[in-house]
């Protein structure tokens, strides 16, 4: 086997590693994820190719590894699951523009590191493949302070020296390198037609990817349930002023990433990368928690819009993905009990205490293995008792421990499926019989 392996071994690794993820099986796609990076790591990807392959040869290698790159830190994405490539250890050049590649030629372009420096001066603009990158080593940090964080309680979100505000600053890059701070499908298709008429998609999809990862992190950053982690070690300390524009700018991100996607979709691109799934989920739950919101019964009804939006796009995707469909299922189940969360919300009860198994469940919407894992499968109730029933342990089935009459387990959700409408989830909850001890 260690004589055999090359460049094609690492390909093909690669892709049994995405359908396993795609299929619900979260752990053996991230374990084959690390094989095919130490295998590149040994086959020395992440350095500039040998000069003596040919120019299209050289960008298969250097494309090879940031495909893995890039599946690193997506799947990464959700607690006990490191990163195995760092930035700093990626001396290689970022893709070049399609052009290029396909006509065999050769283009000097910037590393990985050149483009995440303010200080770098480049001759020319990252391409869209590069901007995906780009996007995916801020994705990496954000899901890393998301769910690996140890030091949140040291340094507050809002001081300049955090990795909170680190992360922000990243996220302006992309905003610099697109040329626009108001980045609109409509101008680049128009701007990108070739003298027939014609547009790349290929680097259309890179860019409507790049862009979708861009709301992603924000959206993360600013989760009403986040935003809460972030505040809590601080009590009366956190400026309310912070924790109100967080979560708005979490909201205002969500929709963003969907308006994009619905962009996309009308403009006939093709939207079908397994990922979109998770994107649109992590959207998908805080509309869910903003149609319970009533600040604002305008922005309830579009919130409401959204979410339908989010379950019709993954419905479609589930005619791809097995995954999709799965994720699906959690997004209609978990806003079937989102209500008591609307309050997550409210920047005047962040500090309120959630119980354990109400943060599994907050954990469970933002966790792209749980998101993905078959539902049939899926631990979603408490793990340890308590007392009391939090206002959530019903209606994820799990009984009061020592209680007669209710079986641990047993959920009344259970004949949710991902093709049902919002308004039909809702019937058939209201036609469920409960047991005698639910609240």
């Amino acid at each position: 086997m260690e004589d055999n392996l090359n460049v094609h071994v690492v390909q093909t690794v690669n892709l049994l590693a995405v359908v396993d993820y795609t299929a619900g099986r979260a752990r053996s796609g991230w374990l084959k994820i690390g094989l095919a990076a130490r295998i590149s790591q040994d086959l020395h990807l992440m350095s500039e190719p040998d000069q003596w392959l040919s120019y299209s040869e050289q960008e298969e290698h250097r494309r090879a590894f940031w495909s893995i790159y890039l599946l690193d830190k997506l799947i990464s994405c959700g607690r006990s699951r490191p990163l195995v490539i760092l930035d700093e250890d990626c001396e290689l050049q970022l893709p070049c523009d399609e052009n290029t590649f396909r006509h065999g030629e050769w283009r000097k372009t910037n590393t990985i590191g050149q483009l995440l420096n303010w200080n770098s001066k480049l001759t020319e603009s990252p391409s869209p493949f590069a901007l995906v990158v780009l996007m995916a080593s801020i994705f990496g940090r954000c899901t890393r302070y998301v769910h690996q964080s140890k030091k949140m309680e040291e340094i507050p979100p809002w001081d300049p020296k955090s990795e909170f505000s680190a992360i922000n600053s990243s996220l302006l890059l992309l905003e610099s390198y697109s040329k626009s701070s108001n980045w609109q499908l409509s101008d680049i298709l128009h701007g990108s037609a070739q003298a027939d008429g014609t547009v790349d998609r290929q680097e259309i999809g890179h860019l409507i990817f790049a862009h979708t990862l861009f709301h992603l992190c924000h959206c993360l950053l600013n989760h009403p349930f986040l935003v809460r982690r972030w505040l809590k070690p601080f009590e009366a300390k956190a400026p309310a002023s912070f924790s109100s524009r967080a979560l708005q700018d979490g909201c205002d991100h969500a929709s963003q990433l969907m308006d994009l996607l619905q962009q996309a979709t009308d403009h006939g691109c093709l939207v079908e990368s397994s990922f979109y799934a998770y994107c649109i989920a992590v959207a998908g739950g805080i509309h869910s928690l903003a149609t319970h919101f009533n600040q604002n019964r305008g922005r309830e009804a579009n919130n409401v819009i959204y979410l339908q939006q989010c379950i019709d796009s993954l419905e479609r995707l589930a005619k791809l993905w097995v995954h999709a469909g799965n994720i699906a299922a959690s997004l209609r189940e978990f806003h079937s009990i989102s209500e008591p969360f609307a309050t997550l919300l409210d920047p005047n009860h962040l500090m309120d205490e959630l119980d354990f198994g109400s943060e599994e469940v907050m954990w469970s919407m933002i966790d792209y293995a749980i998101l993905g894992a078959d539902p049939s499968k899926k631990q979603l109730s408490p793990k340890t008792g308590a007392s009391l029933p939090s206002p959530t342990t019903w209606a994820l089935g799990a009984g009061i421990l020592g209680q007669d009459g209710y079986s641990p387990g047993a959920s009344i959700l259970g004949g949710i499926t991902p093709s049902m409408r919002l308004e039909e989830v809702e019937q058939f909850l209201n036609s469920s019989p409960r047991p005698s001890n639910m609240i």
